[in-house]
């Protein structure tokens, strides 16, 4: 009867597609209101491919309409399938014959896109890969490309995880090792490494049937990849992976010894980068990492002692820091070690700055300045080292103390050089630090515009590459922008989140510099009472951690400060017992 209808010529077929984002959306608003979290929306979209029975099968994993507002409620929807999804797939699947449905596993394995080419490499031969995919197309299980014909996808995302979901765990990981058998013979003939991270992948996921050292090689070489194309995020998955498969070495063994100590410090590295240097996993991780060296039987590595002093500096531990820079000034008087010496001379300028000993802090800078440009100019792989540019972070308490001591002309040079060093095929840390040292400078001097311009541009970049401690960083600028350009409630409001972003990464360096950005904000926004709270804080940050430098006179605040606290405010906040150069 269908057919005879489908076959008149006054028959029309409306072929139906998926909901948009934005019917999506509109659905989920009926069923549990407005206010439900656009992460949510999109889970649900990318799930169901828009198809409205899916939507709501889904919508059944978090019960209560009301659950949809709850901070986990995009991880509820991603964590299950629905009872009434899995049986409606399951009456399509059973209309297949079992070698389509094998190939179809293997497809679903394999990802979301057919690779047709790894299709047939992987496919054994009572797999049958033409008339499969024919038969998956015909079921519409399988779509193709409409810009690329060729080119095949599963109908929806729940359809391929259907299929991988029923597969027995040791069929699951056998079909991972295939694949990434395959991919490895098939990268063995090309020039690329597009497909190193995929061979990590489908390793990871065949842990029980390789061999662990095997699976560990695959793992830091997709962390290396990963590292080279600034993917912090994925680096950190790939490392994370490579600890756990470390415990399957023989732990007697010397190379394994050194492994772990070279994935802590690794580790480390990466979340300082990501999360901040006062990121407590990420001090933890490179702790770890220099206490295995006695096992390892391994020297001091300065560029962990490095990173340690810049822990410390963070977290505000300054005494404990200028023990660290001690001990890389050692180093580098015994061995002239280029890490030990640039990391011994910014550490040590870093505290005499914070402690006002403005005229000691711009020599050791300025060492640390030329030595990273000279080391630089010879060709010196430091960045890696560091995990940034030396050029970079030496320049941004330089371009600070050149400000403070009245050498605007020269500040204003070191600045530009920040710009210029950044502006091409530099690490997103190095642009962010750069563009948020010009932000923190020109919102002292009092230019709005381009201090929103850059911390505009800081805030998108960092925030691209998942760099949450340089988000907020920066953030604190664009709020004080934001707020002096008009935008009062929406520059305050951002201001006190990247604050609080800030205090749960641990961070205290530079804390009474941005309270006092966020007291000039709230002035300027006509919220006196709340500047005075502002300012009391911020008086309390530097007495307790004697960071006497953020009431130097030449910084608006100070002025604004007696002005709203009285002239001898900040008489009780004693320099006595800042440390001697």
């Amino acid at each position: 009867m269908i057919s005879d209808v489908l076959r008149g010529p006054r028959t029309e077929t409306l072929r139906l597609r998926g909901l948009s984002p934005d019917a999506v959306a509109a659905l989920v608003e009926a069923h549990a209101g407005p206010g439900v979290d656009p992460k949510v929306v999109e889970v649900l979209h990318r799930r169901s491919a828009g198809n409205p029975y899916f939507v709501m099968q889904l919508l059944s994993l978090v019960g209560d309409a009301r659950s949809l507002r709850r901070p986990d409620a995009a991880d509820a929807l991603l964590a299950h399938i629905p009872t009434g999804i899995r049986e409606a797939l399951h009456q399509r699947f059973a209309a297949l014959p079992e070698p389509v449905l094998r190939l179809l596993r293997l497809c679903a394995v394999i990802g979301a896109e057919v690779d047709t080419d790894l299709l047939y490499r992987t496919a054994t031969p009572d797999e049958p890969v033409v008339a499969g995919l024919e038969s998956a197309l015909r079921a519409g299980l399988l779509e193709e490309d409409p810009h690329d014909p060729g080119r095949l996808h599963f109908a929806h995302a729940l359809v391929r995880e259907t299929l991988v979901d029923e597969l027995p765990r040791a069929d699951r990981h056998r079909l991972h090792a295939r694949i990434a058998d395959a991919l490895r013979a098939r990268r063995r003939g090309q020039t690329g490494d597009e497909e190193i991270e995929r061979v990590a992948h489908h390793s990871w996921h065949a842990k029980s049937t390789l061999p662990a050292a095997q699976v560990l090689s695959r793992l830091l070489l997709a962390a290396e990849h990963a590292e080279q194309s600034v993917a912090y995020e994925q680096v950190e998955v790939w490392l994370r992976r490579a600890q756990h498969l470390i415990r399957f070495l023989p732990p007697d063994d010397p190379a394994t010894v050194r492994l772990e100590q070279k994935l802590h410090i690794h580790l480390g590295q990466v979340l300082a980068i990501t999360r901040g240097y006062g990121h407590h996993e990420a001090e933890t991780a490179l702790t770890r990492g220099r206490a295995l060296r006695t096992t390892a039987q391994a020297p001091e590595d300065p560029s962990v002692l490095w990173a340690l002093c810049a822990a410390h500096l963070v977290t505000g531990r300054y005494d404990a820091s200028r023990q660290l820079s001690g001990l890389l000034r050692d180093i580098s008087r015994r061995t002239r070690e280029p890490v030990a010496s640039r990391g011994a001379a910014y550490g040590e300028g870093i505290v005499l700055h914070v402690r006002g000993m403005l005229p000691q802090a711009l020599a050791e800078l300025e060492r640390a300045v030329g030595m990273a440009d000279r080391l630089a100019d010879e060709g010196h792989e430091l960045a890696r080292t560091f995990q940034h540019d030396p050029r970079v972070s030496c320049r941004s308490y330089d371009t600070f103390t050149h400000w403070l001591l009245g050498n605007r002309q020269t500040a204003g040079a070191r600045r530009r050089e920040l710009l210029s060093i950044t502006e091409y095929e530099s690490r997103p840390s190095d642009r962010s630090f750069a563009l948020y040292v010009d932000g923190i400078v020109v919102a002292w001097e009092g230019d709005t515009r381009t201090a929103l311009a850059s911390s505009d541009e800081g805030v998108r970049v960092a925030g691209e590459h998942g760099l949450l401690y340089w988000k907020a960083m920066l953030g604190v600028v664009k709020g004080w922008g934001l707020a002096h350009a008009g935008d009062h409630d929406e520059g305050l409001a951002l201001m006190h989140t990247s604050l609080a972003e800030l205090g749960r990464s641990g961070t205290y360096l530079r804390h009474p510099l941005h309270l006092g950005l966020l007291g000039q904000a709230q002035v300027h926004s006509g919220r006196t009472e709340e500047a005075r709270s502002t300012f009391q804080t911020m008086l309390a940050a530097v007495g307790q951690r004697r960071e006497r430098v953020y009431l130097h006179p030449a910084l608006p605040v100070t002025p604004l400060l007696h002005e709203l606290l009285g002239p001898g405010a900040d008489r009780w906040v004693d320099p006595a017992g800042s440390p001697s150069p």
